[in-house]
Protein backbone atom coordinates (compact mmCIF):
# COMPACT_ATOMS: atom_id res chain seq x y z
CA UNK A 1 0.00 0.00 0.00
CA UNK A 2 1.77 3.34 -0.84
CA UNK A 3 2.22 5.90 1.51
CA UNK A 4 -0.26 9.12 1.65
CA UNK A 5 0.90 11.34 5.06
CA UNK A 6 3.92 11.40 7.13
CA UNK A 7 2.59 13.42 10.36
CA UNK A 8 4.12 14.58 13.34
CA UNK A 9 1.66 13.96 16.31
CA UNK A 10 2.09 15.21 19.73
CA UNK A 11 0.57 15.36 23.39
CA UNK A 12 1.21 17.23 26.44
CA UNK A 13 3.83 14.07 27.42
CA UNK A 14 4.85 12.72 24.18
CA UNK A 15 5.61 12.98 20.46
CA UNK A 16 6.12 10.77 17.44
CA UNK A 17 6.57 10.67 13.45
CA UNK A 18 4.14 8.68 11.93
CA UNK A 19 3.62 6.95 7.82
CA UNK A 20 0.40 6.61 7.35
CA UNK A 21 -1.65 4.74 6.21
CA UNK A 22 -0.34 2.83 9.27
CA UNK A 23 -1.19 -0.98 10.18
CA UNK A 24 -2.81 -1.29 13.86
CA UNK A 25 0.61 -2.41 15.21
CA UNK A 26 2.09 0.71 14.14
CA UNK A 27 -1.12 3.21 14.80
CA UNK A 28 -1.18 1.37 18.58
CA UNK A 29 2.55 1.79 19.03
CA UNK A 30 2.39 5.89 18.46
CA UNK A 31 -0.59 6.08 20.70
CA UNK A 32 1.52 4.60 23.20
CA UNK A 33 4.33 7.00 22.81
CA UNK A 34 1.81 9.65 23.10
CA UNK A 35 1.19 8.46 26.24
CA UNK A 36 -2.14 10.24 26.31
CA UNK A 37 -4.60 11.69 28.40
CA UNK A 38 -8.36 10.51 29.06
CA UNK A 39 -10.08 12.17 26.45
CA UNK A 40 -6.72 14.20 25.03
CA UNK A 41 -6.70 14.43 21.72
CA UNK A 42 -3.13 14.76 19.71
CA UNK A 43 -1.91 17.28 17.69
CA UNK A 44 -0.39 16.50 14.37
CA UNK A 45 1.01 17.97 11.56
CA UNK A 46 2.05 17.50 7.92
CA UNK A 47 5.48 16.69 7.02
CA UNK A 48 5.01 15.04 3.81
CA UNK A 49 1.74 14.28 1.91
CA UNK A 50 3.36 12.63 -1.09
CA UNK A 51 1.23 12.88 -4.05
CA UNK A 52 -2.05 13.87 -1.32
CA UNK A 53 -0.92 17.16 -0.16
CA UNK A 54 -3.88 19.01 -1.64
CA UNK A 55 -5.97 17.31 0.90
CA UNK A 56 -4.73 19.63 3.48
CA UNK A 57 -6.50 22.81 1.88
CA UNK A 58 -9.01 21.26 2.77
CA UNK A 59 -8.55 19.18 5.97
CA UNK A 60 -9.36 19.96 9.58
CA UNK A 61 -5.92 19.77 11.09
CA UNK A 62 -7.17 21.21 14.70
CA UNK A 63 -9.92 18.22 15.32
CA UNK A 64 -10.17 14.10 14.51
CA UNK A 65 -8.01 11.37 15.35
CA UNK A 66 -5.43 9.78 14.52
CA UNK A 67 -7.61 6.78 13.98
CA UNK A 68 -9.79 9.20 11.40
CA UNK A 69 -6.74 10.15 9.70
CA UNK A 70 -5.68 6.66 9.63
CA UNK A 71 -8.94 5.55 8.05
CA UNK A 72 -8.59 8.83 5.54
CA UNK A 73 -5.06 7.99 4.15
CA UNK A 74 -5.66 3.72 4.12
CA UNK A 75 -9.06 4.86 1.51
CA UNK A 76 -7.11 7.30 -0.21
CA UNK A 77 -3.78 4.92 -0.64
CA UNK A 78 -6.67 2.41 -2.53
CA UNK A 79 -7.95 5.31 -4.80
CA UNK A 80 -6.50 5.37 -8.86
CA UNK A 81 -5.43 8.48 -10.20
CA UNK A 82 -9.20 9.50 -11.51
CA UNK A 83 -10.56 8.35 -8.42
CA UNK A 84 -8.40 11.18 -6.87
CA UNK A 85 -9.15 13.80 -9.35
CA UNK A 86 -13.02 12.93 -8.32
CA UNK A 87 -12.18 13.30 -4.77
CA UNK A 88 -10.48 16.59 -5.57
CA UNK A 89 -13.94 17.69 -7.27
CA UNK A 90 -16.12 16.76 -4.36
CA UNK A 91 -13.88 18.58 -1.58
CA UNK A 92 -14.24 21.64 -4.00
CA UNK A 93 -18.00 20.85 -4.19
CA UNK A 94 -18.37 20.95 -0.18
CA UNK A 95 -20.22 24.48 0.35
CA UNK A 96 -18.32 25.07 3.42
CA UNK A 97 -17.02 29.67 4.28
CA UNK A 98 -14.14 30.39 2.46
CA UNK A 99 -10.66 29.05 4.95
CA UNK A 100 -12.72 26.64 6.73
CA UNK A 101 -11.84 23.38 6.71
CA UNK A 102 -14.00 19.98 6.25
CA UNK A 103 -13.98 17.94 9.55
CA UNK A 104 -12.84 14.62 8.31
CA UNK A 105 -15.33 12.42 8.98
CA UNK A 106 -16.86 14.40 6.05
CA UNK A 107 -13.55 13.83 4.02
CA UNK A 108 -13.59 10.12 4.90
CA UNK A 109 -17.08 9.72 3.23
CA UNK A 110 -15.96 11.40 0.01
CA UNK A 111 -13.26 9.28 -0.21
CA UNK A 112 -15.61 6.54 -0.21
CA UNK A 113 -18.41 8.08 -2.63
CA UNK A 114 -15.47 8.54 -6.12
CA UNK A 115 -18.30 6.27 -7.83
CA UNK A 116 -20.80 8.55 -7.61
CA UNK A 117 -19.34 11.09 -9.98
CA UNK A 118 -18.38 11.24 -13.37
CA UNK A 119 -15.40 12.77 -14.52
CA UNK A 120 -14.59 14.27 -17.74
CA UNK A 121 -10.71 13.59 -18.13
CA UNK A 122 -8.72 16.53 -19.54
CA UNK A 123 -11.86 19.35 -19.53
CA UNK A 124 -10.66 22.18 -17.17
CA UNK A 125 -12.24 25.25 -18.71
CA UNK A 126 -16.09 26.02 -19.76
CA UNK A 127 -14.72 26.33 -23.41
CA UNK A 128 -13.50 22.83 -23.41
CA UNK A 129 -16.58 21.73 -21.68
CA UNK A 130 -19.12 23.34 -23.92
CA UNK A 131 -17.12 21.68 -27.00
CA UNK A 132 -17.38 18.12 -25.38
CA UNK A 133 -21.52 18.57 -24.41
CA UNK A 134 -21.53 20.03 -28.11
CA UNK A 135 -19.62 16.96 -29.45
CA UNK A 136 -21.53 14.19 -27.40
CA UNK A 137 -25.62 15.22 -28.10
CA UNK A 138 -25.34 17.33 -24.81
CA UNK A 139 -26.32 20.51 -26.52
CA UNK A 140 -29.17 20.50 -28.47
CA UNK A 141 -28.78 24.01 -30.60
CA UNK A 142 -25.59 22.26 -31.80
CA UNK A 143 -27.44 18.98 -33.46
CA UNK A 144 -27.39 18.29 -37.12
CA UNK A 145 -25.22 21.74 -37.51
CA UNK A 146 -22.92 21.82 -40.66
CA UNK A 147 -18.89 21.76 -40.00
CA UNK A 148 -18.99 25.26 -40.35
CA UNK A 149 -21.59 26.20 -38.32
CA UNK A 150 -20.59 24.01 -35.55
CA UNK A 151 -17.37 25.58 -34.74
CA UNK A 152 -19.11 28.79 -34.72
CA UNK A 153 -20.91 27.76 -31.64
CA UNK A 154 -20.18 29.74 -28.25
CA UNK A 155 -18.31 27.22 -26.22
CA UNK A 156 -17.56 28.74 -23.46
CA UNK A 157 -21.06 30.05 -22.86
CA UNK A 158 -22.51 26.28 -23.31
CA UNK A 159 -20.26 24.71 -20.76
CA UNK A 160 -20.95 27.26 -18.26
CA UNK A 161 -23.91 27.33 -18.41
CA UNK A 162 -24.40 22.92 -18.59
CA UNK A 163 -21.72 23.60 -15.73
CA UNK A 164 -24.26 25.21 -13.59
CA UNK A 165 -26.85 23.47 -13.79
CA UNK A 166 -25.29 20.31 -13.09
CA UNK A 167 -23.51 21.83 -10.17
CA UNK A 168 -20.07 20.45 -11.31
CA UNK A 169 -16.73 21.45 -10.94
CA UNK A 170 -13.17 21.90 -12.54
CA UNK A 171 -10.03 20.04 -10.94
CA UNK A 172 -6.45 19.89 -12.04
CA UNK A 173 -7.03 16.83 -13.83
CA UNK A 174 -10.84 17.43 -15.38
CA UNK A 175 -14.12 18.03 -14.83
CA UNK A 176 -16.44 16.44 -12.02
CA UNK A 177 -20.04 15.59 -11.50
CA UNK A 178 -21.82 14.47 -9.16
CA UNK A 179 -24.76 11.88 -10.49
CA UNK A 180 -25.87 9.92 -7.12
CA UNK A 181 -25.90 10.67 -3.76
CA UNK A 182 -22.86 10.87 -1.50
CA UNK A 183 -21.80 7.66 0.64
CA UNK A 184 -22.34 7.76 4.30
CA UNK A 185 -19.40 5.77 5.15
CA UNK A 186 -18.07 6.85 8.04
CA UNK A 187 -20.63 5.80 10.30
CA UNK A 188 -20.15 2.29 9.47
CA UNK A 189 -16.65 2.19 10.22
CA UNK A 190 -15.32 1.21 13.63
CA UNK A 191 -11.65 3.02 14.37
CA UNK A 192 -11.49 2.03 17.84
CA UNK A 193 -7.56 0.40 17.76
CA UNK A 194 -7.35 -3.02 17.67
CA UNK A 195 -4.68 -5.88 19.22
CA UNK A 196 -4.66 -8.00 15.72
CA UNK A 197 -4.48 -11.94 16.15
CA UNK A 198 -1.09 -11.66 14.05
CA UNK A 199 1.98 -10.85 16.01
CA UNK A 200 4.13 -9.98 12.60
CA UNK A 201 2.32 -9.74 9.08
CA UNK A 202 4.58 -10.95 6.51
CA UNK A 203 4.27 -10.38 2.92
CA UNK A 204 5.83 -12.65 0.21
CA UNK A 205 7.42 -11.14 -2.86
CA UNK A 206 4.01 -12.33 -4.80
CA UNK A 207 1.95 -9.95 -2.51
CA UNK A 208 0.57 -12.50 -0.24
CA UNK A 209 0.73 -12.19 3.03
CA UNK A 210 1.00 -13.94 5.73
CA UNK A 211 0.14 -13.94 9.51
CA UNK A 212 3.03 -14.91 12.32
CA UNK A 213 3.64 -17.12 14.65
CA UNK A 214 2.58 -19.75 11.83
CA UNK A 215 0.51 -22.76 13.92
CA UNK A 216 2.72 -25.03 15.80
CA UNK A 217 1.52 -27.79 13.46
CA UNK A 218 2.25 -25.70 10.47
CA UNK A 219 6.33 -25.14 9.09
CA UNK A 220 6.52 -22.01 7.25
CA UNK A 221 7.90 -22.54 3.77
CA UNK A 222 11.54 -21.62 2.90
CA UNK A 223 10.30 -18.21 1.43
CA UNK A 224 12.00 -14.41 1.28
CA UNK A 225 9.76 -12.28 3.30
CA UNK A 226 9.02 -8.56 4.76
CA UNK A 227 7.77 -7.09 7.75
CA UNK A 228 4.84 -5.19 6.92
CA UNK A 229 3.48 -4.57 10.35
CA UNK A 230 4.93 -5.55 13.66
CA UNK A 231 4.10 -5.84 17.33
CA UNK A 232 7.56 -4.01 17.40
CA UNK A 233 7.16 -1.73 14.61
CA UNK A 234 10.74 -0.59 14.68
CA UNK A 235 11.13 -3.96 12.69
CA UNK A 236 8.65 -3.01 9.88
CA UNK A 237 10.43 -3.20 6.57
CA UNK A 238 13.06 -5.75 7.39
CA UNK A 239 13.56 -8.66 4.85
CA UNK A 240 14.78 -12.21 5.76
CA UNK A 241 13.51 -15.86 5.58
CA UNK A 242 10.28 -16.47 5.97
CA UNK A 243 10.79 -19.44 9.05
CA UNK A 244 13.28 -17.20 10.60
CA UNK A 245 10.61 -14.25 10.90
CA UNK A 246 8.51 -16.69 12.62
CA UNK A 247 10.63 -17.67 15.01
CA UNK A 248 10.97 -14.12 15.64
CA UNK A 249 7.28 -13.76 15.63
CA UNK A 250 6.89 -16.28 18.38
CA UNK A 251 9.68 -14.77 20.59
CA UNK A 252 8.06 -11.19 20.53
CA UNK A 253 4.75 -13.06 21.18
CA UNK A 254 6.43 -14.17 24.59
CA UNK A 255 8.05 -10.74 25.46
CA UNK A 256 4.51 -9.15 25.07
CA UNK A 257 2.62 -11.83 26.86
CA UNK A 258 5.43 -11.46 29.93
CA UNK A 259 5.02 -7.58 30.07
CA UNK A 260 8.52 -6.99 27.97
CA UNK A 261 7.11 -6.00 24.86
CA UNK A 262 7.97 -2.22 25.73
CA UNK A 263 11.77 -2.69 26.57
CA UNK A 264 11.80 -4.61 23.60
CA UNK A 265 10.88 -1.63 21.84
CA UNK A 266 13.19 0.72 23.67
CA UNK A 267 16.05 -1.79 23.17
CA UNK A 268 15.57 -2.20 19.58
CA UNK A 269 15.19 1.58 18.83
CA UNK A 270 18.68 2.44 21.07
CA UNK A 271 20.17 -0.04 19.48
CA UNK A 272 19.02 1.05 16.20
CA UNK A 273 18.50 -2.59 15.11
CA UNK A 274 18.61 -3.34 11.00
CA UNK A 275 17.98 -7.09 10.89
CA UNK A 276 16.12 -10.04 12.08
CA UNK A 277 19.35 -11.83 13.18
CA UNK A 278 20.27 -8.86 15.90
CA UNK A 279 16.31 -8.21 16.59
CA UNK A 280 16.33 -12.12 18.03
CA UNK A 281 19.78 -11.67 20.00
CA UNK A 282 18.16 -8.40 21.51
CA UNK A 283 15.15 -10.57 22.39
CA UNK A 284 17.04 -13.49 24.13
CA UNK A 285 19.13 -10.34 26.29
CA UNK A 286 16.89 -8.50 27.41
CA UNK A 287 17.05 -8.91 31.11
CA UNK A 288 20.60 -7.25 30.39
CA UNK A 289 18.55 -3.79 30.23
CA UNK A 290 16.70 -1.42 32.34
CA UNK A 291 14.26 0.90 31.43
CA UNK A 292 12.64 3.86 33.44
CA UNK A 293 9.98 5.04 31.17
CA UNK A 294 9.08 8.05 32.61
CA UNK A 295 12.33 9.70 31.33
CA UNK A 296 11.41 10.81 27.95
CA UNK A 297 14.09 13.80 27.62
CA UNK A 298 17.49 15.10 29.03
CA UNK A 299 15.64 17.31 31.19
CA UNK A 300 14.01 14.92 32.79
CA UNK A 301 17.53 13.03 33.02
CA UNK A 302 18.66 15.73 35.11
CA UNK A 303 15.89 16.55 37.80
CA UNK A 304 15.74 12.27 38.21
CA UNK A 305 19.79 13.03 39.15
CA UNK A 306 19.38 16.13 40.75
CA UNK A 307 16.30 14.67 43.04
CA UNK A 308 18.14 11.88 43.78
CA UNK A 309 21.44 13.93 45.01
CA UNK A 310 19.41 16.54 46.94
CA UNK A 311 16.41 17.52 48.71
CA UNK A 312 13.74 18.61 46.37
CA UNK A 313 14.28 22.23 47.57
CA UNK A 314 17.64 22.39 46.63
CA UNK A 315 16.95 20.64 43.46
CA UNK A 316 14.50 23.14 42.50
CA UNK A 317 16.32 25.92 43.33
CA UNK A 318 19.96 24.52 41.52
CA UNK A 319 17.58 23.57 38.52
CA UNK A 320 17.07 27.45 38.29
CA UNK A 321 20.85 28.31 36.99
CA UNK A 322 21.56 25.21 34.80
CA UNK A 323 21.30 24.04 31.16
CA UNK A 324 18.83 21.14 32.28
CA UNK A 325 19.36 19.59 28.60
CA UNK A 326 23.46 19.49 28.25
CA UNK A 327 23.47 18.06 32.10
CA UNK A 328 20.89 15.37 31.14
CA UNK A 329 22.51 14.50 28.04
CA UNK A 330 26.25 14.21 29.95
CA UNK A 331 24.12 12.34 32.59
CA UNK A 332 22.74 9.49 29.72
CA UNK A 333 26.25 9.79 28.36
CA UNK A 334 28.04 9.21 31.08
CA UNK A 335 26.17 5.92 32.02
CA UNK A 336 26.00 4.62 28.49
CA UNK A 337 22.29 5.03 28.07
CA UNK A 338 19.95 6.02 25.18
CA UNK A 339 16.79 7.97 25.21
CA UNK A 340 14.04 6.98 23.63
CA UNK A 341 10.62 7.28 22.65
CA UNK A 342 9.44 4.87 25.25
CA UNK A 343 11.88 6.01 27.82
CA UNK A 344 15.42 5.99 29.39
CA UNK A 345 17.15 2.08 28.34
CA UNK A 346 20.55 1.41 30.24
CA UNK A 347 22.44 -1.98 30.46
CA UNK A 348 22.43 -3.64 33.95
CA UNK A 349 26.63 -3.39 33.88
CA UNK A 350 26.77 -0.14 33.06
CA UNK A 351 28.08 -0.77 29.89
CA UNK A 352 27.27 1.24 26.47
CA UNK A 353 24.66 0.07 24.27
CA UNK A 354 26.13 1.79 21.50
CA UNK A 355 28.43 -0.64 19.33
CA UNK A 356 27.53 -3.66 21.46
CA UNK A 357 27.48 -6.12 18.38
CA UNK A 358 24.54 -8.49 18.87
CA UNK A 359 25.42 -11.78 17.53
CA UNK A 360 24.16 -15.94 17.59
CA UNK A 361 26.48 -18.78 17.27
CA UNK A 362 26.22 -20.49 14.44
CA UNK A 363 24.12 -23.29 16.83
CA UNK A 364 22.00 -21.05 17.79
CA UNK A 365 21.55 -20.22 13.57
CA UNK A 366 20.97 -23.27 12.76
CA UNK A 367 18.62 -24.02 15.75
CA UNK A 368 17.02 -21.54 13.79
Amino acid sequence: MRKVFEIEAASADGCTQLTLPAGPYALLDALERLRLEPGETPRWELLSAYDAGYIFQHMDQDNGSLPELNALAQRFAQLDGAEITVFEGLAAMERVPVGQPIPLPRLIDLAYSTDCCHLVEGVVTDAQLGRFCAENGFAPEAENLPDAAFELLDFERIGRQFREAEGGVFTRGGYVQRREELKQVYKTLDLTPKKPDYTILAELDSGERVDLPAPLNKTPPDSPVQCVDCAAPVLNGLTGNLGTLNYLARRVAELEADGGLTKYKSLLEAARCDGIIQALSLADQLDQYHLSPKLLGPEGVAMECLNTLLADEDAELIAQYLDLSRYGEAVVAQDGGKLTSYGLVERADGRPIQGMACEHTNQEMEMI
